[in-house]
Parts: structure tokens; C-alpha cells; sequence
């Protein structure tokens, strides 16, 4: 069978609930309607991201998570994992990286997106952490020397096609989303524990989606740093 024949697979890893929307939210959206098999991968439970005074870490991370299947439901996403570390405590130890390799190694992905580590002035670690433990993680996914014997118990090793890197300093491939930055607003919405009453977020994501789109002659569209793996 030809392998354009074949079923196309998705990784989309994000630090937090919501990340993944607003990196490639459309393109994940667009992906899913051509037929793609999306998982995502999230790597936090969310639990520090609030200024509300009454809320608690607990009913926090419990809230985010169910944010994020709504959200990954209004894009077509097959299947969402929530890796439940705590937000804000990611390094990219060998453990994360590890466990990185493994789900590449499971679902055998021909693309991965997640966040750009080098990207100047990044505030949040997380997101450098998860970006840096993605990478790694796939040169241990792909080259068999690096994680010997798990051939034997039903992980061979995986190669991805593209590494897409969301939030790029430098983008050098922009996908089109015009015909689902809805789809991508509408995740977005989803995630209302990140919404403050009055906030524009939301307008400035269709906004950056506007420009990144425009910039590459597009209605509207998501900027990454492609690398081919």
C-alpha cells in the first residue's frame, strides 16, 4: 500500500491545557477533517494557571482537563493523555524524555508539534522544558541504540517525518487555516478557566492567526518551524 494510502498519525504535545490550541490549534482542526489520526499530549494538569484568589490547585486541574476535551472534541482530536505533572515543575529529565520516546514509539506519529525552546524571552519553563523533552525525545525514538530491548517488548523504533515547532522566533513553513480558524476560536473558548470577564483573548488569537496568514498569503494562518526529522 502506498503510504499516501495510509492512515496519517498526529502527536501534538503542549506543556498545559490550551497550549496546544493556540500553537496549532487550526492546523490540528484541518488535519483531523482530511482524515488524520490527532493524539495529544498534555504534559501538565494545569494546576497553577489562575489569578482567581478562590480557586484551589485541586478543583483547578480538574476544571482544565475537562476544558481540554471540550476543546479537543471541537477540533476532531481522537484521543487526549494527560501526563498530570504539576505546573510549573517541569525539567527535561531523562525520565520526561523517556517517557516521550515511548508514546512516539506507540503511536508511531509521521508528524509532531509542540513548543519552540528557543523562542527569546519564553516566560513560562514549562513550555522550554516540554520542547526540549520532545526533541530529545525523539532522537531516542528513532535510533535504536539509545533505548535498547524495547524492539523485543513491542516499541521498535520511530522515525516522524516533520517536527513542527509552534511560537517560532524564525517560521519557515506557515500552514493555511482559513477554512478552520473557527474551529480554532471555538477550542479556544473552551477553555474558560483561562478567560478572564472582558478579556480579548480570544480576539487576539484570531488576530494572530490573521497575521500569520496574511503574511504568507493566506486568509489566515498558524507559523512554525518546520524541521524534517
Amino acid at each position: 500500500m502506498a503510504e499516501a494510502q495510509k492512515q496519517q498519525r498526529v502527536l501534538a504535545i503542549g506543556a498545559h491545557p490550551d497550549d496546544t490550541e493556540v500553537g496549532c490549534g487550526g492546523t490540528v482542526a484541518k488535519l483531523a477533517q482530511q482524515g488524520w489520526e490527532i493524539t495529544y499530549i498534555v504534559c501538565t494538569n494545569g494546576n497553577k494557571g489562575s489569578h482567581d484568589p478562590s480557586m484551589d490547585i485541586y478543583r483547578l486541574s480538574a476544571l482544565r482537563e475537562q476544558e481540554q476535551q471540550a476543546a479537543a472534541a471541537a477540533l476532531g482530536v481522537q484521543r487526549v493523555i494527560f501526563l498530570r505533572y504539576n505546573d510549573g515543575e517541569l525539567e527535561p529529565t531523562p525520565a520526561l524524555r523517556l517517557e516521550l520516546a515511548l508514546y512516539v514509539r506507540h503511536f508511531k506519529p509521521h508528524a509532531v508539534y509542540t513548543h519552540d525552546p528557543w523562542r527569546r524571552y519564553m516566560l513560562h519553563p514549562d513550555h522550554r522544558a516540554v520542547g526540549f523533552a520532545v526533541i530529545e525525545g525523539l532522537v531516542s525514538a528513532r535510533d535504536h541504540l539509545y533505548l535498547p530491548g524495547l524492539e523485543q517488548i513491542g516499541y521498535p523504533v520511530w522515525r516522524p517525518e516533520y517536527l513542527y515547532l509552534w511560537s517560532a522566533d524564525d517560521p519557515d513553513y506557515t500552514e493555511d487555516i482559513g477554512a478552520t480558524l473557527e474551529l480554532k476560536l471555538e477550542a479556544l473558548a473552551q477553555h474558560h478557566s483561562q478567560i478572564e470577564a472582558g478579556s480579548t483573548f480570544v480576539e487576539r488569537m484570531r488576530q494572530r492567526s490573521l497575521d500569520q496568514g496574511q503574511s504568507a498569503g493566506f486568509a489566515a494562518g498558524e507559523a512554525f518551524r518546520r524541521i524534517r526529522l
